[in-house]
């Protein structure tokens, strides 16, 4: 993956009874603390590079919290096309037995610098998020399994720095993708949250 989105635009259309607060974090304050905590390992898999896999079903299964099928994703039923379009995101592809595919990324940095950031070093990557998941997962590039102690300290991390911002129905939040990390609380229905990015 060569160009990742700059910004990310949130509206809420229909704002959540309880919960479904957007945490969002400061990107350099999860390095520092990292590299305090953990120097030579941010370190060695920052030189390392991280690789991602994610299982995508075969056919679209809305009971499952494994979601759309690659059909969906890739918006073709042809295989080589769907490769092609894979390829041309920087995903290589592994087709499964039965009828899925597993989708691999990698070896991407742990932390990037930007420009018109300060310089600052940013925890750029989804290791908390897509570590030994259901359906994804993050290893050092070369297979080695990343500690279950460094991921777990790493959440605790994200959880102390984040800053929540709760909706309200026709909010629009601006994030800078380069610099601040996000994710959602879980909340009751109903909640929608639109979301748009851009280079």
């Amino acid at each position: 993956v060569k160009v990742f989105p700059e910004k990310v635009i949130l509206f809420c259309e229909v704002a959540p009874p309880h919960g479904g607060e957007t945490p969002f974090i400061p990107s350099f304050r999860v390095t520092e603390r990292m590299l305090e905590e953990f120097p030579e390992f941010v370190e060695e898999l920052d030189n390392k590079g991280l690789k991602y896999t994610f299982k995508v079903l075969g056919k679209k299964d809305s009971s499952s919290t494994k979601g759309r099928g690659w059909e969906n994703a890739f918006g073709t039923s042809d295989k080589a096309e769907a490769e092609k379009k894979a390829n041309a995101l920087g995903f290589g592809v592994e087709w499964l037995p039965e009828g899925g595919v597993k989708t691999i990324l990698g070896p991407l940095s742990l932390t990037r610098v930007f420009e018109e950031r300060k310089g600052r070093r940013m925890w750029f990557n989804t290791m908390v998020g897509m570590h030994r998941k259901e359906v994804s997962n993050v290893t050092m590039a070369d297979g080695t399994e990343i500690p279950e102690e460094i991921v777990k300290r790493c959440s605790e991390i994200l959880e102390e720095e984040s800053i929540q911002f709760k909706w309200e129905k026709g909010d629009v939040l601006f994030l800078d993708n380069y610099a601040l990390l996000h994710g959602r609380r879980p909340s009751l229905p109903p909640r929608k949250v639109l979301a748009a990015l851009c280079k």
